[in-house]
């Protein structure tokens, strides 16, 4: 329920009904004596502080019992499921390539999947319905634990006949005087500006956008350019037309690859073997280059 947020998105999970969900979860809080879960008015569940302890254990348990069934070392092959969360734009890069390894390496953990922008998928870290995400450091949670994977240089996108994509670096005074397709999620778009105000300039917004693909679209089609971190391998937006990648000649930014987790949970193995996976993938990627 930690995960779902509801005991009627739990039942959906579990294949149970609704009622013995609930009946359950009220047994299980007369059982430890306190609550697990604080009811939102039309927001479904959140875990108490004292939800959140348990969860964490819960989870130790539930890594340790499905090892047990497997009859495996845990440490060799773990068994179990994690609850993974990613930033939106950095999944297709990195997510597809992450599960890949994982299902090779170990094939008993479970991943569950969640996207998110940036500032709900905080939320979701400080929470515990995550307990792993993959993420940018801009504005991490206070009780997260972080540890940096990788840095990645922003970079202009550009339709192709634009004369600025005869350069091999293009100056950000020369896109301030652009009109600006911006990849307008929370926290993100605050990055994406300082790349500009950095250098004591303001860009034009002309499209704001959540999508890599729209903005990959709207510059193909010369409604304006872009400055982007998370790199997208070609050079074709979904209509054929096409986008150069140029590096940024004077910026200063550099934005940091992370992954984050509860820093009140105890790891637990799956975690932990995901965590290895996304470190091994996020290395050998190194940024696709322009």
């Amino acid at each position: 329920m930690a995960e779902s947020g509801s005991t009627a998105a739990a039942a959906r999970a579990l294949n149970l009904s609704q009622p013995s969900v609930s009946v359950a979860l009220k047994e299980l809080e007369q059982t430890l004596g306190q609550k697990l879960f604080q009811r939102l008015s039309a927001k479904g569940m959140a875990p108490t502080a004292f939800g959140l302890r348990k969860l964490g254990q819960a989870r130790q348990i539930a890594a340790r019992l499905a090892s047990f069934q497997q009859g495996d070392a845990m440490d060799e092959d773990p068994s179990g499921s994690v609850a993974f969360g990613y930033f939106s734009t950095l999944g297709p890069q990195y997510v597809p390539a992450v599960l890949r390894l994982m299902a090779k390496r170990h094939p008993h953990v479970e991943v569950t999947l969640q996207e998110a922008d940036l500032a709900e998928l905080n939320k979701l870290t400080e929470s515990g319905r995550i307990e792993l995400a993959l993420s940018y450091a801009v504005e991490a949670p206070p009780r997260a634990a972080i540890e940096v994977i990788g840095e990645l240089t922003p970079y202009a996108l550009l339709p192709a006949d634009h004369p600025l994509a005869r350069e091999e670096a293009v100056s950000i005074a020369a896109l301030a005087q652009q009109k600006l397709i911006l990849i307008d999620l929370p926290l993100s778009r605050d990055f994406l500006l300082s790349v500009f105000r950095a250098e004591g300039v303001e860009p034009q917004v002309a499209y704001r956008t959540t999508s890599l693909d729209m903005a990959f679209g709207m510059v193909a089609n010369g409604l304006g350019v872009s400055v982007l971190v998370t790199r997208q391998a070609g050079g074709l937006a979904y209509d054929g037309r096409s986008v150069v990648r140029r590096r940024l000649q004077d910026s200063r930014i550099r934005q940091k690859l992370i992954i984050q987790r509860p820093d009140w949970a105890v790891p637990t193995t799956p975690l932990l073997a995901l965590s290895r996976c996304i470190r091994e993938i996020a290395q050998s990627d190194g940024g696709h280059p322009l």
